[in-house]
């Protein structure tokens, strides 16, 4: 069984590539922002501290305090399929966390990053819309007029942590938190880097090839 983790900053475009990978293999996708989410519109306790954070709108991100025992939660409940992890794990800890999680387990894991500069990352998030009923992603600035999803015909809305104030932050954190996970799956030998700065389809294509190879 192959586990696969994405790995990429915010803006990267790791969501859209975890969705697309595990569509086409078939496999579970594992959505981090997607799973907080679900939990905040529940309403649950857990969930209103998720949202506190995000209301905040300082882009920090929600503790591991708050996220470890809920993430291992869902983990052990998809134990048995082959997953596609997206912001999972993002620190150290976490890795360590995985790990034990699977133990003795026969599973191996690929590490895909993908690699932007921050100043397209800065780009891209300001331009950011997510259909409000479908969840499907486009990048076009507000001045475009363009307001409805092209899918479905949603209202296309900006994300709390999608604003300017938040989007360097955001970075800066990641590069913080995340940087120590890329280096330890280098030295492990299964870390594939992935070129994110061309189209969506472009870089859709260079996973699929090394995902074969």
């Amino acid at each position: 069984m192959v586990n696969y983790i994405i790995l990429g900053p915010p803006g990267s475009g790791k969501g859209t590539q975890a969705k697309k990978l595990a569509e086409k293999l078939g496999l579970f996708y594992f959505g981090t922002g997607d799973l907080m989410r679900k939990e905040a519109e529940k309403g649950t306790p857990l969930g209103k501290e998720f949202q506190a954070v995000w209301d905040k709108g300082q882009g920090e991100l929600v503790s591991e305090e708050l996220t470890d025992g809920f993430f291992e939660e869902k983990i052990r409940e998809n134990l048995e399929k082959s997953i596609v992890f997206d912001g999972f794990p993002r620190t150290l800890s976490q890795v360590r966390n995985l790990e034990k999680i699977y133990g003795k387990l026969s599973t191996k894991f690929k590490v895909l990053n993908i690699e932007v500069s921050s100043g397209d990352l800065i780009q891209r998030m300001q331009t950011r819309r997510v259909c409000s009923k479908c969840g499907k992603i486009f990048f076009r600035p507000l001045e475009s007029g363009i307001r409805q999803c092209d899918v479905c015909g949603g209202e296309l809305t900006q994300r709390q942590e999608d604003t300017p104030e938040t989007i360097k932050k955001r970075i800066e954190v990641y590069n913080k938190e995340t940087q120590p996970v890329i280096d330890y799956y280098k030295e492990k030998g299964i870390l594939i880097n992935i070129d994110g700065a061309p189209a969506i389809s472009a870089v859709e294509k260079e996973i699929w090839e090394k995902v074969n190879e």
